[in-house]
């Protein structure tokens, strides 16, 4: 594996200023139970372990286990993955029902 682990506050800077792109490895399910980053990318898992994105890339899942798959090409994971999201208290969304499907912000940026 080349790629490397990134503190999930880097990320967020990153995915702001347009240096990377998130790239989503979860399933719909845990997106939907648990939420999202904003500006996060859903993709398909076994998709990018064949053929993973390169420095431009920084892969997210659950627990940074599948993401360890994707490593490869220069790809990066957020160190922890979503559960690390959740534990810095970055932004995240879910989609609602309740208005019309559209991603609600859960957390905002303190």
């Amino acid at each position: 594996m080349t790629g490397k682990s990134l503190p999930p506050r880097q990320v967020l800077d990153d995915v702001q200023a347009g240096r990377v792109a998130l790239l989503d490895l979860r399933t719909w399910p845990e997106r939907k139970l648990l939420g999202r980053p904003p500006g996060a990318r859903p993709v398909g898992l076994l998709r990018h372990i064949l053929r993973p994105a390169g420095p431009e890339a920084v892969y997210l899942c659950a627990h940074a286990v599948r993401s360890k798959w994707t490593l490869r090409n220069g790809a990066a994971e957020v160190a922890g993955g979503y559960r690390a999201w959740r534990e810095h208290g970055l932004p995240r969304s879910r989609r609602r029902a309740l208005h019309g499907g559209a991603w609600q912000p859960l957390v905002q940026p303190g």
